[in-house]
């Protein structure tokens, strides 16, 4: 869901720069170090590919069925490049998150980065709280507002998700694991 993917995209930065922790405070360049590389693989071709995913799918679903507009890209413009917008704001806001940890490391600010991380899985999960059991109903814009659409574990729906968030998931554990290892090494 686009309201809980942009904040996730800031925490994953910022949980990636607290497990790489040693390393960042010994790496003087913000921009460009063996973590950004994998960050932005990452970032593009796993944590991204998910909310994609969801998006082009059922875009009403994903966009927590606050507008029916982005349910039809089809030769509107606006449309189509708030998908591409999407895409490139969850890759900006992770690479936020882990550069802006970098940065505090660097500065002797280590606490700001579990703030950072704090809030941003608080904001990650806090529209959940404000649509509670919007997620439920998969549907159109119209069918969802008619009390319409199907339940949330019925096919096609509820099997792609678990694909692609399986997927999501187990990439972002390992990339975890990942930056866990050679975050305990120092540049």
């Amino acid at each position: 869901m686009v309201q809980v993917d942009l904040p996730a995209a800031f925490a994953v930065g910022q949980v990636y720069a607290l497990l790489a922790k040693k390393y960042l405070k010994s790496e003087p360049n913000l921009f460009l170090n063996k973590m950004t590389g994998v960050l932005n693989l990452y970032l593009s071709c796993g944590f991204s590919i998910a909310g994609m995913y969801l998006l082009i799918g059922w875009p009403a679903w994903e966009v927590m069925y606050s507008s029916a507009w982005v349910e039809k890209p089809f030769n509107r413009p606006v449309v189509a490049i708030f998908y591409i917008l999407f895409l490139v704001a969850m890759i900006l806001l992770g690479n936020l998150g882990f550069i802006l940890g970098h940065y505090w490391y660097r500065k002797g600010k280590d606490r700001l980065v579990v703030i950072g991380s704090v809030i941003g899985i608080i904001l990650t999960f806090l529209p959940f709280l404000l649509k509670w059991g919007v997620w439920w109903t998969i549907g159109t814009h119209s069918q969802f507002e008619s009390g319409g659409g199907t339940s949330f574990w019925q096919p096609p729906f509820f099997y792609g998700w678990l694909l692609v968030m399986g997927y999501f998931a187990l990439i972002t554990v390992l990339v975890g694991l990942w930056f866990k290892k050679k975050g305990n090494e120092t540049s």
